[in-house]
């Protein structure tokens, strides 16, 4: 597992996930069932794509993937970009990553370069635009989306778990 902040909780399972395309077994499921071993697979043209739908405005911090060229070889994403917004008509580019022979996790910030503060969506898109190798498809052993957690010693209305606080914004 990649190594949280002490103050971000992991809230992709609070989403609905989409893929662009996934070969039979090797889907959102492996995507998301904390096994190294198993991978989500695309399956067709590039570029591939992970979309996340929160059902409230969620802020996050960073996106942890176990990406691992050794096994994946050609397979393994080479450069990815991520995109936010509050529908999927409305999508920005807020990251970009070039990966160099990639084994483990690999984190990449969605801070607001600006304000230094975490991005506040409603869809994540992760893009996979090129593989190592020229890969056509590939392989993502894992993803994990951080948000922060609020510090209670400064909320005048601290909630007792993340799925009550992030009931607290209107959509």
């Amino acid at each position: 597992m990649p190594g949280p902040a002490d103050t971000d909780i992991e809230v992709g399972h609070l989403a609905t996930w989409q893929l662009s395309t996934a070969r039979p077994c090797f889907g959102v499921e492996q995507l998301r069932d904390n096994d190294l071993s198993t991978f989500w697979q695309s399956n067709g043209s590039l570029p591939h794509s992970i979309t996340l739908q929160f059902p409230v405005r969620t802020h996050i911090t960073r996106i942890a993937l176990y990406l691992d060229i050794g096994q994946d070889e050609s397979y393994t994403p080479e450069l990815l970009t991520i995109h936010a917004g509050d529908s999927l008509l409305s999508l920005q580019k807020i990251a970009t990553q070039e990966f160099t022979n990639p084994k483990g996790w690999q984190t990449v910030s969605t801070l607001d370069p600006a304000r230094r503060r975490p991005v506040e969506l409603f869809v994540l898109q992760i893009q996979v635009h090129s593989n190592h190798q020229h890969g056509k498809d590939c392989h993502i052993r894992q993803v994990k989306v951080y948000s922060p957690t609020r510090n209670k010693g400064q909320d005048l209305m601290s909630y007792t778990s993340l799925a009550f606080g992030m009931a607290s914004t209107l959509r």
